[in-house]
């Protein structure tokens, strides 16, 4: 349901473009002929549709389509069906079918308000609904209850009905309810009446109105309000106790009679008047009836309203049920009466205001309502919700009649009303803090009242004001009465002074403050308020409460009185009468009068008495602290303390930075002097002792030294209260320097401060050792008391006052001062410190301690800002706005006069700068850096040169330094701020900024180029953050290359060409606008979170139209083209750079403009447009287009900062989705991966695949690329923006989640450490304190990195080359990198316990011991397999470091310097380690180690005992498969028929002798080489026909018959190398060689016979094809030598080309065409005639028409074999060579022994 409700908000703020919703939702919805029928029934969901098509008609009244009002009335017609439970669902019970019937009534009631028309049509159908209603809710059947609750919510909310039907309906409630209800309103029943029928109705009881009935809960002594007659008068305790005896002896039968007949009543019978009566009133308050019915309901009402009276005064003893069922009773029947009440209100309406009837009726409505509120006020059952409610309706009733009428109505019950107001202030449970509902209903009524007669009659509103003001001097005799009664009497005064008092805050007019504040002052200062009391606390709270509404005169006086008594206060401190004032004296100082000063504080809002009232209030404090400066003990403190809060209050909105009057400072001054003597500020020691309790006692007795002394150590000794008040009162005081010359007072004005009969005076030494004892420990040491000799006890005072003021500045709110919204440096409370240096002359000991105390200061502010490091939203924006401002101010005090201010500036910059490094990129401290200078010194100084010299070389100084630590940390953003600064300068246009800017960026270089490495590990080492440097440059250089990057030049380049994309926007958008354009009438279908909080606001003009019409035809623009060359990439075609690289950077210029507008048109398309230039280099994946990318980036980030989190979560999710398409560097599926897939099947197992379409070493370095922006950015916000932290947390974890994501092609090696890197430099930020609520993720994301770093060494090491030294070079230089940052690492956030568990923060990281880890699965001890791997890896890292090192530089003379030899446990340690991780990294480590004995051992016997765990490995093979395992038949060698297949190299070797055709083994071998096709396999051929020597088992003459029936290739090659391996007829073979002789015969036969006939053919014709061409060499022999190239001109005439699927036996994929006759050429040799012969030939699967020249060797007499095996090795090590990238020129050529000493050798044709 609630997204159904969503849904239908949604199409209710657009129905136009939701038209097909909405007709989706009235499909839904219940059809009017399923509802008209017999017995109809609904389900779940079309409840939900009507609901919904309810909550749309009434959020959409303007809807022009009539389906949902159709529906909508459909349901309400069929409301009187769904009074059968047959009807709803099942799932739907009572609760639930009440719940639906008043949400759909409000809705259909708030559809009905909303729309005139529709209402019309509702009406028409409720009359009968209800009608209905009633009618069945009679009856006793079980649906009734159904009927009841709609009821119920229609008396919620009553929909529009018509005027007949509404007389109708109160008829027919009046009949179903069985009122009686007299033919004329005349026949009323008499009040007095002693001949009612005992079986009358309790609606007509009346007999006792005119008598009290005593209330358990009322005093007799108090008195109570009678009616009589309709009158009021007041009655005596002693009246009501004869009137109760008369009840109880002459009435007590009749007063039981009226609790019997009220017993009668039913509960569910008052539930149903009840709701009758809400409908009714309902009615009348919809439309106008008829008059008599309306005289028939204002009976019925008033019959109600007089017979509660009665029903109030039964005491709950009287009454026959209790518990429970006696409260149900009540409440319902005071629902009735509250019904009723409103019912009869509701009847006034329609009176002719004029009319001398229509007045006495209202009189005596009014009357009946005051007669029923009193009655609920003095009730036993007043303290029910449901009698507040009552009373409150009553109250209201009275309220809203007064406003309606006014005149003569409105004084009765003003004179009414008073005797009600304090009967309700008389009551004992309204005094206290909480007067109770009651009472506020009183005061809201009467506020009510007052307001509404204020202008129509005033004369009785004053009468009546005044009346309850002089109510609380009234007196009453009561010398007569007891002890106990006379504290009674005070309760009225008490609750009427607090009534007058709200009375005038919610009224807030002067006119009644002046009426009432002069009585109270009066009672203050001369009635019986003089004298401590309660009377007297509550006249001052409430005098306070006046004074506090700002009206001029009342604040004065007021303000007088409370100083006045203040200071009263103070004579008696120490003197005998204090030993015996009253609790309540004591009560007045310590809380009412602070409050009340408080109060005034808080609600003076004009400036000229808030101004007023602050110097009064430190004149206050002045003169406290003088007066009780010499008292004994802390009476110092106890009396100024509660001050505090008021005067931080009233300074709470003032500027210390404006020119403040000497007076004021002075004050201010004195103020600060004594909260330094009395102790009462905030410790500000780093370190505090044990906080104790607080003593607030006037007499205790403490030395003044000790207390100094705490005051600066701690603990606190005073209310927390008035702690944070100091704090608040110190952001707003200025500097206290009084005089612009002399800042230090002389001696007599500051002992002046000291009370002369002080004990702390100029004469006292030791109260001036304390003193300074006390400032040298808030100065924390700096100054040693020694060296404050000359400072004298008030000096000290005064310099420990600057102290705590400058310090507590710092540590309440980090330095920052009262005086605006914005944190500039104006704010910083800096300039407050660095005031008190300004002045010359300075005493030497002074000077010490002004300066230790701006050191404190600054300690202070770096303090606060660590500790909140770790904030976030709205508090980190004010931590970082706060260091902003610091660093500004410090940075523009770098040009003040005094040379020991810059001094300090720049120590204090340098030490927030390394401190809090983000400030480096902040845009406003660079501006200050680059322009501040020029802008300040002309307008300082005019005539000292040297001094704007030694300025401006300060200014150069820092600003090189601060720009090259920036660039060595984050190059890209620093040159993107660098760029925006220099279009800054540009757009000024002034020559000395642009010059100025010039020679301070001047030979400032960067690149990798560079003969000089920045110092550390910085972040400018990383090859990959100098690439995204280089492209964030925009100075297009070749990152192939090595290069010296100018900023200054690059960067004026590059912000002259944002200058212009910025200046091509704007003139386009001038220009689209002098022409004028058509209002965009496009809708909004959405915003984009992110950039509405960015761009968006409140309007504070009209929309321009033109300007949105603009930015949206751009934006569809800049959209499409983007989208095109996102779609051309995808479909393999190449994107124009230079194109791509405008559309972006325009594209951003457009963005960038639009940020300062506070419009909210093209929301969602901005957004868009930010999402596609974040995500276009990704899709684009190439070098090129991401240079693009990280350029437009860096631009958006620097010149925007506020994008910076929408910018890296749009290329986060980016990343992550290049991991999930498996892009780049985690191409992990892709198997040609590297040099590996070159060698397949021959050196490394695997099929070969073919080369991707899409290089992957492009995709690698477009992440390259984007990895150094993400460094770069990570450098920048890691100390300030733990949002985008958490985003490149996501990033990292979601990267290293599975560590066989990454690829692992070599060109790899570098961008995956530089990532690595990324990873623990992020981890590293748990350190720093940001990141320390994300410790356990920090530790998970830590060992991640470490096993996906491991796993990079899971494979074998590979070369890769791009035949460039540079590539090679930046590879070996980011592991190196990486290695430098892994053994520089320390752990130092792992402790371990006494057990050797993990712990963090107490706390157990990891259950470690034999647990399960969720990166390294079972474990044992956590951190010391932790080390174990962090050694493991840091060796195998620099490893690889040294060995691409070599690769890069193999030349280089220094070499590689030498490593520390490693023992050889630590060898088994690696080896252990690094199985335990993955065994494929314990076999690379073997591999990278070849000669290591210690490591082959220990791998080998993990192998042996884990054989089970790693038959997936081929590398493992040689680990058990040995000839010692053949020649013992180990058990091992099971586990072959099961093992991974391995290179074809690697199965051969298993052929050799030493392993003796043990079955197992020759079995593995043959199913590895049966995996592979057989012309694979060809290659080794020479191989496997020598194995055929060894081959007592036929295995591997098997494979060659099936390898030779699988392909006649491989068939013909291996018939060629059987007859090579042949002898020649004659001679005789020996031994084994005989054998094997023997067996080539046999072998070659099986091969034939098996051939099929198509076969068989294409080997006849092959075979005599070759056998032809080289037996010429036997027909040349006979020849001169000068005729053999005829002869073989003649025979190769004879040959002929059978077929056109013959093949160069060398080369089987070229096929043969015919033969060159004229090519024949005898060469020269001993023996034979070789013959050279070229054969046109074509590519098997190329053009067949492509028929190039081929040149074979055919010899006769010459053993080829050998030269088979050289070239074999020759070939092999070609392929290794070449797949890395080195062309050693080796050239291999083809050479097939086809018989006994005969062969073909292959030649290339020039």
């Amino acid at each position: 349901m609630e997204s159904m409700i969503e849904l239908c908000d949604i199409i209710a703020k657009n129905p136009q473009q939701f038209s097909e919703n909405v007709a989706w939702i009235c499909d839904r919805c219940p059809q009017p002929e399923s509802l008209l029928g017999g017995s109809p029934r609904v389900s779940r969901s079309q409840l939900n549709a009507v609901l919904a098509v309810s909550r749309f008609l009434s959020k959409c009244h303007h809807c022009t389509d009539n389906r949902p009002k159709s529906a909508m009335l459909e349901f309400i017609r069929a409301i009187p069906a769904s009074f059968r439970r047959s009807f709803w669902p099942q799932s739907y019970n009572s609760d639930s079918i009440a719940s639906f019937f008043v949400d759909f009534l409000k809705y259909v009631s708030e559809s009905a308000d909303s729309s005139p028309d529709f209402a019309s049509e509702i009406a028409g159908l409720v009359g009968e609904v209800v009608t209905t209603t009633v009618n069945n809710n009679d009856t006793n059947s079980n649906d009734s209850a159904i009927s009841r609750a709609f009821l119920l919510a229609l008396s919620q909310n009553f929909p529009p009905v018509l005027p007949p039907d509404a007389d109708k309906l109160i008829n027919y409630l009046f009949d179903q309810l069985a009122m009686s209800v007299p033919a004329s309103p005349r026949e009323l029943i008499p009040v007095n009446s002693e001949t009612s029928s005992s079986q009358s109705s309790p609606l007509s009881v009346n007999h006792f109105q005119g008598t009290e009935v005593l209330s358990p809960a009322n005093d007799s002594s108090r008195g109570s309000l009678m009616a009589n007659g309709g009158g009021f008068y007041w009655k005596s305790g002693a009246d009501q106790l004869g009137n109760a005896h008369l009840i109880n002896d002459g009435g007590g039968s009749m007063f039981r009679q009226q609790v019997a007949l009220f017993e009668e009543e039913s509960v569910e019978c008052l539930e149903k008047q009840e709701v009758a009566f809400k409908l009714i009133a309902h009615i009348l308050d919809k439309v106008s009836v008829d008059q008599k019915l309306l005289e028939q309901v204002r009976f019925i009402a008033k019959k109600q309203l007089q017979s509660m009276s009665a029903f109030l005064k039964i005491r709950k003893r009287d009454w026959t049920e209790q518990g429970p069922h006696l409260k149900s009773r009540i409440n319902a029947k005071l629902s009735v009466y509250q019904a009723a009440a409103r019912m009869q209100i509701k009847s006034l309406v329609s009176l002719d205001v004029d009319t001398k009837t229509s007045k006495k009726l209202v009189l005596e409505t009014l009357a009946l309502l005051i007669d029923a509120a009193e009655a609920c006020l003095l009730s036993v059952w007043r303290k029910l919700r449901v009698c507040e409610e009552l009373f409150s309706s009553l109250l209201s009733g009275i309220a809203q009649v007064a406003a309606s009428w006014g005149g003569q109505p409105l004084r009765v019950l003003l004179i009414r009303l008073k005797p009600l107001v304090l009967a309700a202030c008389m009551q004992a449970d309204t005094w206290g803090s909480s007067q109770g509902a009651m009472f506020e209903s009183v005061l809201k009524t009467c506020c009510e009242i007052i307001e509404s007669g204020w202008t129509k009659d005033r004369a009785p509103i004053d009468t009546f004001i005044m009346g309850l003001a002089t109510s609380i001097r009234e007196r009453n005799d009561y010398e007569e009465q007891d002890d106990k009664e006379k504290q009674a009497v005070p309760a009225v005064q008490l609750n009427v002074i607090r009534l007058l008092a709200d009375l005038n805050v919610a009224i807030s007019k002067p006119e009644v403050v002046d009426m009432i504040l002069p009585l109270f002052i009066e009672s203050l200062e001369e009635g019986d308020a003089i004298t401590p009391s309660l009377l007297r606390l509550r006249l001052l709270d409430a005098v306070s409460r006046m004074a506090s509404l700002g009206f001029e005169k009342s604040y004065r006086e007021t303000v007088v009185l409370m100083t006045r008594s203040y200071l009263s206060k103070l004579s008696s401190v120490g003197s005998a009468e204090s030993k015996t004032l009253a609790p309540e004296a004591t009560t007045e100082r310590v809380e009412t009068l602070p409050a009340g000063f408080l109060l005034i504080a808080t609600g003076l809002k004009s400036a000229k008495l808030r101004s007023d009232y602050r110097h009064r209030l430190l004149s206050l404090c002045s003169d406290v602290g003088l007066a009780a400066e010499s008292k004994s003990g802390r009476s110092g403190a106890d009396f100024l303390g509660p001050l505090l809060p008021a005067v931080a209050e009233i300074c709470s909105d003032f500027d210390p930075t404006v020119d403040v009057e000497p007076s004021l400072l002075k004050l201010f001054r004195n103020l600060w002097f004594y909260v330094a003597l009395f102790g009462l500020a905030p410790p500000i020691q780093k370190t505090q002792m044990p906080t104790k309790s607080v003593s607030t006692t006037l007499n205790s007795v403490g030395s003044m030294g000790t207390i100094a002394l705490q005051a600066v150590a701690g603990p606190y000794m005073w209310n927390v209260l008035w702690s944070s008040a100091v704090q608040r009162i110190a952001q707003g005081t200025p500097p206290l320097v009084v005089s612009s010359v002399k800042w230090l007072e002389d001696e007599l004005e500051l002992n002046a401060l000291h009370n002369p009969g002080s004990r702390r005076g100029s004469g006292n030494e030791k109260a001036a050792l304390s003193q300074r004892t006390a400032l040298s420990a808030a100065l924390g040491g700096r100054v040693d008391v020694g060296a404050m000799s000359t400072i004298s006890g008030v000096k000290a005072t005064y310099l420990l006052a600057v102290a705590f003021l400058e310090i507590i500045r710092f540590s309440s709110n980090g330095g920052i001062l009262n005086g605006g919204t914005s944190l500039t440096a104006s704010r910083s409370a800096f300039g407050c410190v660095f005031e008190y240096l300004k002045t010359p002359n300075l005493m030497p000991a002074v000077f010490q301690c002004l300066t230790a105390i701006v050191h404190r200061a600054f300690e202070t502010a770096v303090l606060w800002l660590e500790d909140r490091i770790t904030e976030t939203g709205n508090e980190a924006v004010i931590r970082e706005s706060t260091l902003f401002a610091h660093a500004c101010f410090l940075i523009n005090s770098m040009s003040q006069r005094d040379e020991h201010i810059r001094d300090i500036a720049v120590n204090l910059l340098v030490q927030l700068r390394d401190r809090f490094p983000q400030v480096l990129w902040n845009s406003s401290c660079l501006d200050s850096l680059l322009f501040s200078v020029q802008n300040d010194t002309p307008s300082t100084v005019v005539n000292d040169p040297a001094w704007e010299s030694a300025v401006r070389s300060l200014y150069q100084k820092i600003v090189r330094e601060w720009i090259v630590i920036s660039l060595s940390y984050a190059p890209c953003t620093t040159q993107g701020l660098l760029q925006e600064k220099l279009c800054k300068a540009n757009t000024w246009q002034k020559a000395h900024h642009t010059t100025d800017v010039v020679s301070l960026l001047s030979e400032i270089r960067i690149g990798t180029g560079k003969s000089d490495c920045w110092a550390g590990i910085r972040t400018a080492n990383i090859p990959a953050v100098m690439a995204a440097a280089a492209a964030a440059s925009g100075a297009k250089l070749k990152l192939s290359e090595a290069f010296i990057l100018e900023v200054l030049s690059t960067g004026i380049v590059s912000a002259t060409v944002k200058c212009n994309h910025a200046g091509e926007i704007a003139g386009m958008r001038r220009l689209y606008n002098s022409f004028g354009a058509l209002e965009s009438g496009a809708p909004q279908t959405g915003l984009s979170i992110g950039l509405q909080r960015l761009i968006s606001g409140a309007l504070s003009q009209p929309p321009q139209t033109k300007d949105d019409s603009f930015n949206e035809i751009l934006l569809e623009k800049f959209v499409s083209l983007l989208r095109q060359f996102v779609t051309s990439a995808e479909k393999g075609g190449e994107v124009d750079k230079s194109q791509f690289h405008e559309t972006c950077s325009q594209a951003t210029a457009l963005l960038l403009s639009n940020l300062g507008s506070d419009r909210k048109a093209n929301l969602e398309g901005f957004s868009q447009l930010l999402r596609l230039l974040c995500w276009c280099p990704a899709f684009i994946s190439t070098p090129d287009a991401m240079e693009t990318g990280v350029f437009i980036w860096t631009w958006l980030v620097s010149a925007a900062p506020q994008l910076g989190s929408l910018v890296l979560a749009e290329l986060v999710d980016a990343w992550l989705w290049t991991i999930d398409t498996k892009r780049g560097l985690f191409a992990s599926d892709m198997k040609y991966s590297g040099p590996a897939a070159k060698l397949r099947p021959h050196l490394a197992p695997g099929e070969p695949e073919a080369l991707p379409d899409i290089n992957p070493v492009d995709q690698i370095i477009a992440h390259r690329l984007w990895l150094g922006f993400f460094i770069d950015r990570f450098e920048v916000v890691r100390h300030n923006s733990v949002e985008q932290l958490l985003l490149l947390g996501r990033m990292l974890q979601g990267t290293t989640q599975l560590p066989w994501k990454f690829s692992h092609h070599p060109a790899a090696t570098g961008t995956f450490f530089t990532f690595m890197l990324l990873g623990l430099k992020f981890c590293s930020c748990q350190s720093q304190g940001n990141l320390q609520n994300f410790r356990t993720g920090l530790h998970l994301l830590e060992d991640r990195i470490y096993r996906a770093s491991l796993g990079w060494f899971a494979y074998e090491p590979e070369w890769y080359d791009t035949n460039n030294m540079n590539f090679a070079q930046s590879e070996a230089q980011s592991v190196s990198v990486f290695v430098h940052y892994l053994s520089n690492d320390k752990v130092d956030f792992l402790q371990s316990d006494s057990k050797g568990r993990a712990r963090e923060n107490g706390n157990s990281l990891v259950d470690v011991s034999d647990q399960y880890h969720p990166v390294w699965g079972q474990m044992g001890n956590y951190a010391v397999g932790r080390e174990k791997r962090k050694h493991l890896l840091l060796m195998l890292c620099q490893h690889e470091a040294d060995r691409l090192e070599v690769w890069a530089q193999p030349l280089l003379k220094e070499g590689i310097s030498s490593r520390p030899k490693i023992s050889a446990d630590k060898w088994v340690e690696y080896a252990r380690t690094a199985f335990s991780v993955d065994p494929r990294i314990a076999f690379s480590l073997a591999s990278r180690f070849p000669t290591n004995t210690y490591l082959k051992a220990e791998i080998t016997q993990l192998v042996q005992s884990h054989i089970l765990d790693i038959r997936c490995i081929p590398e493992a093979l040689p680990y058990f498969v040995t000839p010692k395992a053949v020649d013992d038949n180990s058990a091992l060698l099971q586990q072959l028929p099961h093992w991974a297949a391995c290179s074809i190299t690697q199965a051969l070797e298993f052929l050799s002798p030493v392993y003796k055709g043990h079955p197992r083994v020759m079995a593995y071998v043959l199913r590895v080489l049966e995996s592979y096709p057989p012309e694979r396999v060809t290659f080794f051929m020479p191989q496997l026909v020598q194995a055929l020597r060894y081959d007592e088992g036929r295995l591997v003459e098997g494979y060659l018959l099936r390898a030779a029936h699988r392909s006649d290739i491989f068939a013909h090659i291996l018939i060629w190398h059987l007859q090579g391996e042949s002898c020649e007829p004659g001679k005789d073979a020996s031994g084994k060689n005989s054998s094997f002789q023997a067996l080539l015969p046999i072998v070659r036969k099986h091969i034939i016979d098996g051939f099929t006939p198509k076969a068989l053919d294409l080997f006849q014709r092959e075979f005599d094809f070759f056998d032809k061409v080289t037996s010429i060499s036997g027909v040349l022999f006979p020849l001169p030598k000068e005729e053999r190239r005829a002869g073989i001109r003649r025979e190769l005439e004879k040959i002929q080309v059978e077929g056109e699927d013959l093949y160069l036996p060398t080369a089987p994929n070229k096929l043969v065409r015919g033969i060159q006759v004229d090519s024949g050429i005898p060469l020269q040799s001993a023996a034979k005639v070789p013959i050279l012969i070229k054969f046109n030939v074509v590519d098997r699967d190329g053009d067949q028409n492509d028929i190039k020249p081929q040149a074979c060797i055919f010899k006769v007499g010459d053993d080829c074999r050998q030269d088979v095996l050289a070239l074999q090795v020759i070939a092999l090590l070609r392929d290794v060579f070449t797949s890395v990238g080195l062309n050693l020129y080796l050239f291999p050529y083809g050479v097939l022994p086809t018989g006994p000493e005969r062969g073909i050798i292959e030649v290339a044709c020039v």
